[in-house]
């Protein structure tokens, strides 16, 4: 039968969870008009086989071709079927409904096919209701909670900003306030500073650590005393949120405040989804508003590669767009695209220059050995060709791992490394070593070959000897290297020098390393990964690997044990995960984030005595919910 004229034809894939885990889908099409000779095309969370109703044709990690013994669609006749995840994967929430479908016709013809969820409340809504802070109260609605707070139990109206007086000629501090002005201006959060403001001297104060400052604030004026730029941003960063979470009217006293931690971290992954330029640069915004100044960047991953390099040039023009007849098919909702999009190095300058005012470093992120799946299929020079390991990542992608073993493989890392670490100033460089595929290795000649030459055992010994390796080579160009927990594993102890762990199962690899020696950031995936669902409600979105991530889970942990508070030294910080699987909008980042966000800024910068509980984080978040409104920060699935 052959496919008629189909304008005018509306395809639709209906589709709702069952009881027994299975996804059951229909497709249809209205009208009268046949179509025929179809494959259906859509992706998933993660891989999963047909239950009954279809065949598969392809299946690329979570994306899925289906084609039907009766493939007809149209008057009146559908196609049913249903899935069901590997692995007796629980579908947790509609994020788990396919995504992202359409036909391919035997012409090569693609017509879209509109997703239809049953079950999902329409009222559904994660928005917290808002709430201003009380002036009188004692408890300083701010976040993160500063080291000391003596209220004196005046107030100040300030509706209008703060005005700078004379004591403002040093040139740096004067500066920082500025910037935070811009961070108001551009966020519609002004007037920070203004004319008719209260007035605000500042005092130099050299005694003070480089990220601390001093407020005293009186009904008349208020004065900031720090040592360094820095100092003065974080201060003017508490006035501004003061003045917004109160309504212009603050609470009279004296702040001390200081950050526990050196790293206090926010990551964002771009390889999953592709974010707008000026999302990334909105981030930036909140995590400055926050006293977050650690950006990991995660660009690269299985799905993608996106900054524009000059030394591989075919990974990200190759890899940065995804869909129908390209290298990355469309996985994670990516349609038939093109879909997604790279980053330029000019933009990688107005990034950093951004982060700067801001008084954030930006960590860039390449990922070997594995989760290269992108770059092996561009590059398969990386590889061992007659390796027959076939090793499955947990994400589902067949041979994503680059072998150490070749010549090529360190042309490829060595480059690419010097490459992207001179991009950024912080000369500091992630160098993944995350979930290396068990069977990774087991069967490359080229691998048993360096296995007998250097002596090693294992995989993790071949793993550690090549993290040891590639660390040393940017040591060497003056950057300090940065790596997943995994990292640490081999017999030679692992990546080495001087290497930050960044412990994200749990934080137990994160204390074995510390007791080791390295320095280490802890990122807790039940407590720090805002991909993971906030509940087990299924109107959420979000992965349920780790369990949900509720705001509570954010603030109830320590990155430090009580007993062992001799590893303060080596724990350098703390750091909130955002993995992109269930991204489909950019807005999904900020109601994924917002108001998990305020834990992990809480417990990057307060210390243990004064840290909230989840009740007055709770708390907190009402009065923040204001400032997320005010300047615009999504906050609930439905936006």
């Amino acid at each position: 039968m052959e496919t008629t004229n189909c304008a005018d034809t509306i395809i639709r894939l209906e589709t709702w969870c069952t009881e027994d885990r299975q996804i059951n889908c229909i497709l249809s099409a209205s009208g009268d008009t046949l179509i025929s000779n179809h494959t259906l095309c859509f992706s998933m969370l993660a891989p999963c086989e047909v239950a009954e109703g279809a065949k598969l044709r392809r299946m690329t990690a979570s994306y899925v071709e289906l084609h039907f013994e009766q493939d007809v669609l149209g008057a009146a006749q559908s196609q049913q079927f249903s899935l069901r995840y590997e692995n007796n994967r629980t579908p947790a929430n509609r994020s788990w409904l396919p995504k992202g479908a359409y036909l391919r016709l035997q012409d090569g013809c693609i017509l879209p096919v509109e997703i239809v969820a049953r079950g999902i409340d329409p009222n559904f809504t994660t928005k917290l209701p808002e709430q201003q802070a009380n002036p009188s109260s004692r408890d300083l609605m701010l976040t993160p909670t500063p080291q000391s707070w003596e209220p004196s139990g005046d107030q100040l109206h300030m509706g209008d900003g703060y005005m700078l007086d004379a004591s403002w000629d040093a040139e740096e501090a004067a500066t920082s306030v500025l910037a935070v002005e811009a961070l108001a201006q551009r966020n519609n959060i002004a007037p920070f500073l203004s004319q008719n403001g209260v007035p605000l001297r500042f005092i130099r104060k050299q005694t003070l650590a480089e990220d601390a400052y001093e407020l005293t604030i009186s009904p008349k004026e208020i004065t900031l005393a720090a040592s360094t730029a820095a100092g003065v941003f974080h201060g003017a960063i508490t006035l501004l949120n003061l003045k917004l979470i109160c309504g212009g009217t603050i609470p009279c006293g004296q702040v001390t405040d200081a950050p526990r931690f050196e790293w206090r971290g926010q990551h964002l992954d771009c390889a999953r989804h592709y974010y707008q330029p000026e999302t990334l640069l909105r981030l930036l915004d909140m995590m400055a508003l926050l006293k977050l100044n650690r950006f990991h960047w995660h660009f690269c991953d299985d799905e993608a590669f996106r900054l524009e390099v000059e030394s591989y040039p075919q990974l990200w023009q190759q890899s940065g767009l995804r869909g129908e007849g390209r290298v990355v098919p469309g996985v994670f909702g990516g349609t038939a695209g093109p879909q997604g999009g790279t980053y330029s190095k000019a933009f990688v300058k107005e990034l950093v220059a951004h982060a700067k005012h801001l008084h954030i470093e930006i960590l860039p992120e390449i990922e070997v050995p594995a989760h290269s799946w992108a770059a092996l299929q561009i590059h398969p020079e990386l590889r061992d060709s007659v390796d027959q390991s076939n090793e499955v990542s947990v994400q589902g992608y067949l041979n994503n791992t680059i072998n150490p073993a070749l010549p090529a493989a360190w042309t490829y890392m060595e480059a690419l490394t010097k490459e992207v670490a001179g991009l950024f100033p912080f000369a500091h460089l992630h160098l993944g070593c995350d979930e290396r595929p068990p069977a990774a290795w087991t069967k490359s000649p080229a691998i048993e070959k360096l296995k007998t030459e250097q002596g090693f055992a294992t995989a993790d010994d071949v793993q550690g000897w090549m993290m040891d390796k590639l660390a040393a080579y940017i040591r060497s160009l003056g950057v300090r290297p940065a790596a997943w927990e995994e990292a640490s594993k081999g017999a030679n102890g692992g990546i080495n020098n001087d290497a930050i762990l960044f412990s994200w199962t749990q934080q137990g690899p994160g204390l074995e390393a510390a007791r080791k020696g390295y320095s280490v950031v802890m990122t807790p995936a039940a407590h720090a990964y805002w991909d993971l669902a906030p509940s087990a409600d299924f109107n959420e979105i979000g992965l349920n690997w780790a369990g949900n991530t509720s705001l509570a889970d954010s603030i109830n942990w320590d990155p430090v044990p009580e007993n062992e508070p001799e590893l303060e030294r080596k724990i350098i910080g703390a750091q909130g995960c955002l993995w992109s699987e269930v991204v489909q909008q950019d807005a999904n980042m900020e109601t994924m984030m917002a108001p998990r966000i305020l834990g992990i800024a809480e417990i990057g910068w307060a210390t243990r005595a004064n840290k909230p509980d989840a009740e007055q984080l709770t708390q907190k978040a009402a009065c923040y919910a204001k400032l997320f409104s005010a300047i615009g920060w999504h906050q609930d699935v439905r936006d």
